[in-house]
């Protein structure tokens, strides 16, 4: 795929959104499993994406997927993201990701009084590796999967203890949404249009009190080039962050399923407004860790994604996001995943820049449990980090540059 970044991709400041990219990702690995499947097909998981480089407005992205290897109903497909400046042509390495997708048979067949499909795993082709290259990717998927089922069965008491851990957590912040919901005091300011009459008691550059010229020139002023100065600490709550969404038929496949990743896309929305609470900064998405689509939902469910920013080190925040959906003509509430976004602070000039360190409640073992952990989850995706760059610097020479721009240096 070669998707041109437009503006509606990006933030403000022309960068592109990471679960923009992420949706791209689970279009193409959608299309690649589809392809070899011939049945229509849904993601199951998705393995720790880091991103290596900075995606501007007015880029080429070329996006590659292929299927490294088929089981029974199940297929690994892995994505390759590069850019292209369309001035100079050249690319650079972007990411990539590894996908599992499931093949379903819809039988034709819809539900009774439901508009969804009933649907059954299908079994798929197998893979034939022929060249080196392909050989390597079929074997190093069956290392992956295998990595995947044990994770996903969480069959030691350590993985056991994490769920229950993140189990208590999304309880957690499905209290602090209650509460948002019945809280009538609001402390949002009014606009200067808003206030009372003295408040414009102020002689513009005209020497009038023109009122709307007295705003304009207020919000001018406060677009100088200033970050705000923030505290040194805040607490998790602070940082917590609610979407919800509703499942329209763009946002699904033809048997209604929705995309993988259009959560994902969601998720990073939410995750970048518990970032923003918490730092005040210009923002850009580092990684994700992997994560796991539990069950699926349909067009017409009602989407709910919660946030908290879980941990902070010198510029970069750990995010918690969990998703969960309600069927809104059963009334059924389920939880569908969860996952771990790591962001980045940076100033006006793109450049890193510190954060207020976050700190648990001390009456919240909760808080208390997720902080503690984060430490080990950094730890290892500096490692996925360093294993990825010696693996592209080994692999295309010519393509990876050692040094990367500068507001991608020591991100994490």
């Amino acid at each position: 795929m070669t998707e041109i970044v437009l503006p509606s991709h990006a933030d403000t400041r022309g960068f592109v959104f990471g679960g923009v990219v992420l949706e791209w990702i689970d279009l193409a690995a959608g299309a690649s499993a589809k392809k070899h499947a011939v049945y229509p097909c849904v993601s199951r998981s998705v393995d720790a994406v880091h991103f290596m480089h900075p995606i501007r407005i007015g880029d080429f992205l070329i996006i590659q997927a292929s299927v490294n290897r088929a089981w029974n109903t199940s297929m690994e497909v892995g994505v390759r993201v590069e850019t292209e400046n369309p001035i100079t042509g050249k690319r650079k390495y972007c990411c990539h990701a590894y996908l599992t997708f499931v093949a379903l048979n819809s039988g034709g067949d819809k539900r009774a009084g439901s508009p969804r499909y009933s649907t059954t795993t299908a079994k798929v082709p197998r893979i034939i590796p022929v060249t080196p290259i392909e050989q390597q990717r079929y074997e190093n998927a069956e290392t992956r999967r295998q990595a995947r089922i044990t994770k996903s069965k969480h069959t030691d008491d350590k993985g056991q203890r994490e769920q229950h851990k993140l189990e208590a957590l999304r309880e957690l912040m499905r209290e602090w949404s209650e509460r948002c919901n019945t809280e009538t005091k609001s402390t949002a300011e009014l606009p200067p249009l808003l206030q009372e009459p003295d408040t414009y008691m102020e002689q513009n550059e005209d020497g009038a009190n023109d009122p709307a010229k007295l705003y304009l020139a207020r919000r001018r002023s406060t677009l100088k080039g200033v970050l705000p100065t923030q505290p040194d600490t805040k607490y998790i709550s602070e940082s917590f962050a609610e979407v919800v969404e509703t499942v329209l038929p763009q946002h699904a496949n033809t048997l209604q399923i929705t995309f993988g990743g259009q959560i994902m896309k969601w998720m990073e929305q939410c995750c970048f407004v518990s970032a923003s609470r918490h730092s005040r900064r210009f923002l850009l998405l580092a990684s994700i860790d992997s994560l796991q689509f539990i069950r699926a939902t349909y067009v017409g469910d009602c989407i709910t994604i919660r946030s908290i920013v879980s941990c902070t080190f010198h510029s970069s925040m750990e995010v918690y996001v969990s998703v969960e959906a309600v069927n809104l003509m059963t009334g059924e509430r389920f939880f569908t995943n969860d996952g771990f976004y790591t962001m980045v602070a940076v100033d006006f000039a793109n450049s890193p820049t510190p954060v207020p360190h976050v700190i648990p409640d001390q009456n919240r073992e909760q808080e208390q449990e997720i902080y503690n952990d984060a430490e080990a989850r950094r730890t290892r995706r500096l490692q996925q980090r360093r294993e990825l760059v010696q693996k592209e610097i080994a692999t295309h020479p010519e393509e990876f540059e050692k040094i990367q721009d500068t507001e991608f240096n020591n991100l994490i």
